[in-house]
């Protein structure tokens, strides 16, 4: 009997979301632990809807039914979006405090009970950031560049800023911070909710950069602030103001990035790094006090990878997470300053999901000697042991209540998409909260990776997972899916490596596909990614060249067949691997490349690479257009042409200088998209032209 996917079409790749993709998302306990909330996509569509599990009852009800029809978003939705990688519509976030709910659906915003009515709000429509007061009766959110609050009982508004104007905001996150630094916030309320702080943004000083739109009807013209390696970057300036209005006290800072900002039981904790993220820094401001008191402080080289790992107890003691040596692991530093590991050495901590200041409970999400998988476990402050709370196999995360009495579990491997479960963690009875009856990759006719290890000659072990087709013996063609920048990992055992339809595509037509995590990708501590520091385009090039002739000597890949294909810095990598290693790969497709990272923004290339002025080798080293000289293969570009993260620039400086070598290639423009490709059309158009072009051309 055919399978869904014995045959891979070029259809089902652009269609979203994949099977099995559409899981319960953005999981919250309501505050009194007896009811979870979360959004879920309407089976084969990307319209979500916001659902209410009730653990009482074990029953699931929607909440928020998404519009028939998608609006329009907004400018700032729309870079909202782009900046937390969303391709889902419909409620697209939601905030849950007392017995209040709020949630954005499409252009409007809906407040009510939880578990009743919930009603439109045109005072909100025009809302950014909103975020709930622990009270449910207020919302602090940002409007035209100024912070307000809104009482929800008297519908009163209040301004608690003056002065913002284009390009000086109040309340709102920098792109550094929203893009390379993984924090959205602009503002913070305090427990009690008396206080607000917030971020004061200047970027008035650094020049536009201008996006013209000229694919639907008129040409308008879209400017952006974007920071580049080397000049100036936001100004930004953390303050406290009262959420009733007055004067707000601007904080002296300690340093040129804002981090992470966060309440605390002896007052408003800020994390600091300088420019060159080496050194990090905790202050804490106590009321009056507008210079900060230094309480915990990090040296780490070759950089400073930020998380949210940190807190902050009652006693002055702070427990935190450090690559010191080399690989992430729980500390606990005393109120004197001394600090010890909380976690055994060699186990790889990834998220701290939870603390319980009372009891010294903490869970967190973690792997061992196999940093593919992800499991949960607990562990005890005065104690260095871990004890697992999943053991099955893949990778897990969880999301626990705020009693600490229960989580909700989310498990997925190859084989299996995600499966959600609620877990008590006192008596380990649990509930199914949701599963894909029925859908496994042997019923859709999908075949896992064979999660490989290949050795460097230095006697490092590199991760890969490999596509064979079936029924056929080697040397076949090979195709590398590549990424190999920082902060990220392609090779993690979940439901995603099966059903990556653009792999199963190509194994469906003979190709062997290769993906493969070198040194500089994320996942195997700091000691693993450094070797890329003040270098791109080197030590990740070399680790997947490896991997190539791994599979060429083991007889599986026709060393005269090779391609690779890649997005973003995989687009960059896929540039590198045709110029810099032309006898190991005759065809690419690059998809919006950088390439020169001169032109990229300041937070992410200066953290690993310093600036042109102190590492001019570095970066002409890095620079494909140094490298175009080597080109012999096959090369399609993919780039859209109002991308507001790697600038088409990167493209049309790459088009003149293939151009004045005499170099062919091949050009797919997409007029109105941005970095994330949106739309069926515009999918299924960029995956026909890869493809094809792939099947053509190795």
């Amino acid at each position: 009997m055919p399978r869904p996917f014995d045959h891979v079409t070029l259809d089902d790749i652009a269609r979203l979301p994949a099977p099995g993709w559409g899981h319960p998302g953005s999981i919250r306990f309501l505050p009194d632990a007896k009811g979870i909330l979360y959004v879920q996509p309407r089976q084969g569509e990307l319209a979500q809807d916001l659902w209410l599990y009730d653990v009482g009852s074990s029953a699931a009800r929607v909440v928020v039914e998404a519009q028939s029809q998608s609006q329009p978003a907004s400018l700032a939705e729309q870079l909202r979006r782009e900046r937390m990688r969303q391709a889902y519509v419909g409620v697209t976030y939601f905030d849950v405090a007392a017995n209040t709910l709020l949630v954005r659906r499409g252009d409007e915003m809906l407040v009510g009970d939880a578990r009743g009515e919930l009603r439109a709000v045109p005072e909100l429509a025009a809302a950014e950031a909103p975020k709930l007061f622990a009270d449910g009766v207020r919302v602090a959110y940002v409007e035209a560049g100024e912070l307000k609050v809104l009482d929800l009982g008297t519908m009163e508004v209040r301004q608690l800023t003056r002065g913002a104007e284009p390009c000086l905001t109040f309340g709102l996150a920098e792109y550094a911070a929203q893009e390379e630094l993984d924090r959205a916030e602009g503002f913070w309320i305090s427990p009690l909710g008396d206080q607000i702080a917030l971020c004061r943004v200047d970027e008035r000083h650094i020049p536009p950069y201008t996006i013209t739109h000229q694919g639907q009807g008129d040409v308008w013209l879209e400017q952006h602030r974007y920071p580049f390696v080397g000049h100036e970057n936001a100004h930004v300036t953390l303050g406290v103001v009262s959420a009733g209005g007055g004067e707000i006290t601007w904080l002296e800072g300690a340093g040129e990035y804002l981090l992470r900002v966060e309440w605390t039981a002896r007052g408003l904790a800020a994390l600091y790094c300088d420019r060159e993220q080496r050194h990090a820094e905790w202050r804490l401001y106590r009321p009056g006090d507008a210079t900060g008191e230094l309480v915990w402080r990090e040296e780490s080289l070759p950089w400073y990878n930020v998380n949210d790992a940190t807190r902050f107890l009652a006693d002055g003691s702070i427990l935190f997470r450090s690559e010191r040596d080399g690989y992430q692991r729980l500390y606990l530093q005393a109120p004197i300053g001394r600090s010890e590991p909380v976690t055994p050495e060699g186990r790889l901590i990834y998220e701290l999901l939870d603390f319980d200041a009372q009891s010294g409970v903490y869970r967190c999400l973690g792997s061992g000697d196999d940093p593919t998988v992800r499991h949960v476990y607990e562990g005890r402050l005065g104690r260095v042991d871990l004890k697992p709370l999943t053991s099955e196999e893949g990778c897990h995360v969880a999301v626990f209540s705020p009693d600490h009495r229960r989580c909700v579990v989310q498990a997925t491997s190859p084989t299996h998409p995600m499966r959600t479960t609620l877990l008590d963690l006192e008596s380990g009875a649990t509930q199914l909260i949701h599963e894909f009856s029925g859908l496994d990759a042997q019923a859709l006719g999908l075949n896992p990776p064979e999660f490989i290890d290949v050795q460097r000659p230095d006697g490092l072990v590199l991760h890969g997972a490999l596509y064979r087709p079936e029924g056929l013996a080697g040397p076949l063609p090979l195709i590398v899916s590549v990424y190999g920048g920082t902060h990220a990992q392609m090779v993690v055992r979940t439901w995603d490596q099966t059903t990556d339809l653009r792999v199963q595509y190509l194994v469906q037509h003979g190709f062997l596909v290769l993906k493969l995590d070198g040194r500089g990708s994320f996942g195997r501590g700091l000691a693993f990614e450094a070797p890329i520091s003040r270098s791109f385009g080197t030590v990740e090039l070399e680790d997947q060249v490896i991997g190539v002739r791994a599979l060429v000597d083991q007889g599986l890949a026709d060393p005269d067949r090779v391609g690779i294909f890649g997005w973003s810095y995989g687009g960059y990598m896929t540039l590198m691997a045709l110029t810099k290693a032309p006898d190991v790969f005759q065809a690419g497709v690059a998809g919006a490349p950088v390439t020169d990272f001169r032109w990229y923004d300041t937070a992410y290339t200066e953290r690993y690479m310093g600036t042109d002025e102190d590492n001019h080798e570095g970066y002409e080293t890095a620079s494909v257009l140094n490298h175009l000289d080597g080109l012999r293969g096959k090369l399609l570009i993919v780039h859209g042409m109002v991308d507001e993260n790697v600038h088409f620039r990167h493209t049309a400086r790459l088009i003149a200088r293939l151009i004045e070598l005499g170099k062919p290639f091949d050009l797919a423009a997409l007029p109105e998209s941005r970095h994330m490709v949106r739309g069926f059309e515009q999918r299924r158009f960029v995956w026909e032209r890869t493809l094809e072009f792939l099947r053509a051309h190795v």
